[in-house]
């Protein structure tokens, strides 16, 4: 039987989610309901080698590769400001304007992964059900923010800025409820 034909089923909705961005060394980090739209984790298998044999050629997977997340962020301004909480992430990422510096080109310190993920924390994408309990968690590990857009202002417009961010990320996890951690190394009969 089809899950939609089941009146107690509830399929996952796009508008039930929460998205956090928990950074460490930036006050509060980005808020949950700043976050207007994300894309999930996607990832592709790159091409593996492939073996010819007479007439036929046999494929074999390569390596797994993470793309790139992006996310809508929703600009309120005044004391939340997200523009100057993501700004502030470039900063504590190690990134300093040249004018910072005694002689350009001489910065003492210089942007670092390990800089850059503490700025942004561990971005958890969450799923909910109807009555706001999870149902699906990623976790985006060592992740760092690889481009921020900070919106366009144009005066025939009265709509809301929003920044569209890139998250880059080494890999992802999923854990769904009861704690569970999805393994891919582990198979399940079926």
């Amino acid at each position: 039987m089809a899950f939609y034909a089941n009146p107690t089923t509830d399929p996952k909705r796009s508008f039930r989610f929460l998205f956090s961005i928990p950074s460490s060394t930036v006050d509060g980090g980005l808020q949950s309901y700043y976050i207007k739209e994300v894309k999930k984790p996607t990832f592709q298998m790159e091409g593996g080698p492939q073996i010819k044999y007479i007439q036929h050629a046999f494929k074999y997977p390569g390596r797994v590769v993470w793309q790139d997340v992006t996310c809508t962020v929703v600009d309120p301004g005044g004391a939340d400001d997200a523009g100057a909480a993501l700004y502030n992430m470039l900063a504590v990422s190690g990134y300093s304007t040249p004018t910072d510096a005694p002689l350009a080109g001489t910065l003492e310190e210089s942007i670092s992964k390990r800089k850059a993920l503490d700025a942004l924390g561990q971005p958890r994408l969450t799923q909910i059900d109807a009555e706001g309990f999870p149902i699906e968690e990623w976790t985006m590990h060592n992740a760092f923010i690889s481009q921020a857009d900070f919106g366009t202002v144009n005066y025939d417009s009265d709509d809301i800025v929003n920044v569209q961010l890139t998250i880059m990320y080494d890999y992802a996890t999923l854990a769904v409820p009861g704690g569970r951690v999805v393994n891919p190394r582990v198979r399940t009969s079926g």
